[in-house]
């Protein structure tokens, strides 16, 4: 089986996380360095840095905007931090947020606007800045998969905050945990006292979890192991067992970020070009195989994206099991993101109007093996089934 990510890790890592000593500051600093920006506050998850942020910054009761297709924990931590999440429609070329239906989104009781960037494509922080107009409404850049923030600091951050993300299938891993970056040093304060106070927790099963997923990484990524643990996850069941966002906190979240991942994310960092670098060029290798593929809407390759995924997009997506016939060649393929967050039941209340790029999206897009360690005849041979596939159905 091909895995459908795997953390781009060596010795390099393990040694890291054994080698003792404090790391979280210097961790921070690297990372907020890289993002062109003097502060930076690491988290146990990256969530919460956004949960935090609103709660320090006495953000409550108002209205956050956000895509309406994303990660559901971002509406999750909204409304976590008692605010109230408000969806703005996609568009399908770089699956960001279309800014021009974003003005219509505003209101007196807007607070915050939450750009992401989608699969590693950059959004327009600028154009966001321009159509909100006041400097009162806070922008924050949600980069769990825009790494490129940290590439160049000409790509730096232009939010008022940046919110990066480092589970294990993104980009950049320390296998769970966050880090906040700002320009702004009264918004670090804040922060970071806030953070001090109510983050400051030792949980020993958090902390031995991420250890044991860690240190056994090198095993479970093996062709044998994997083969033998891969169990192709279930959207709908995942969905009906979500809690309500009010109530929703992943466990650990209240401990502090360890410093044997601060490690780990400072060698991570020294290997981030790259591994944009190996992303980009199989992000050109899948376009040249599928081109002219019929049926099959392959990503922009642009120069400032980072290929997070590799996001195609199906027709007749699941009526056709094109996951299943995937599995059936050995390959594990992702349906990241296969819900619209308006249409999901705790976010229905919040819905205004239709959306249907978010829609669209939700019900085709397909995600393809992308990362650093994919071997050049492996992706050849996904892009094969992928052409395979479409003829046989589309």
């Amino acid at each position: 089986m091909i895995p459908f990510y795997r953390p781009y890790y060596n010795h390099l890592e393990l040694l890291a996380a054994l080698r003792p000593g404090l790391a979280r500051r210097r961790f921070e600093s690297a990372v907020a360095e890289r993002a062109g920006a003097p502060y930076g506050i690491a988290f146990a998850y990256g969530r919460v840095g956004l949960v935090t942020a609103l709660k320090a910054l006495g953000i409550v009761d108002a209205e956050v905007i956000l895509p309406a297709y994303t990660c559901l924990v971002m509406a999750h931590a909204v409304m976590a931090s008692g605010n109230r999440p408000v969806f703005v429609d996609i568009n399908l070329y770089d699956y960001n947020m279309d800014i021009g239906s974003l003005k219509r989104a505003l209101t007196s009781q807007t607070r915050v606007v939450v750009a992401t960037h989608m699969y590693g494509y950059q959004i327009d922080v600028n154009a966001i800045r321009a159509v909100v107009g006041d400097e009162r409404i806070l922008i924050v850049e949600d980069c769990a998969l825009g790494v490129h923030t940290l590439a160049s600091k000409n790509n730096g951050l232009r939010g008022n905050l940046g919110l990066f993300s480092f589970g294990a299938g993104k980009p950049l891993s320390t296998f769970e945990g966050g880090v906040l970056v700002t320009h702004s040093a009264d918004m670090y304060e804040k922060i970071k006292a806030y953070r001090d106070r109510e983050m400051n927790q030792f949980c020993f099963k958090a902390r031995t979890k991420r250890w044991v997923r860690l240190l056994t990484a090198y095993l479970v990524f093996r062709k044998p192991i994997y083969n033998l643990l891969y169990r192709p996850k279930s959207a709908e069941n995942l969905l009906l067992k979500f809690k309500l966002p009010s109530d929703y906190m992943p466990a650990g979240s209240a401990m502090s970020f360890p410093d044997f991942q601060a490690r780990v994310g400072l060698v991570q960092l020294e290997k981030l070009n790259t591994l944009i670098t190996k992303r980009k060029a199989l992000a050109k290798l899948y376009n040249s195989e599928l081109e002219d593929c019929p049926g099959i809407y392959l990503p922009p390759l642009l120069d400032n994206a980072t290929f997070a995924y590799y996001t195609l997009r199906v027709p007749n997506r699941d009526e056709s099991n094109f996951e299943q016939y995937m599995i059936a060649r050995n390959i594990a393929i992702d349906r990241t993101y296969n819900y619209a967050l308006p249409h999901l039941k705790p976010y229905r209340p919040f819905a205004r109007g239709e959306y249907p790029g978010a829609a669209q999206a939700a019900s085709q897009v397909a995600n393809l093996p992308c990362y650093p360690h994919l071997q050049e005849a492996h992706a050849k041979y996904v892009a094969a089934c992928v052409r395979d596939y479409a003829l046989e159905n589309l």
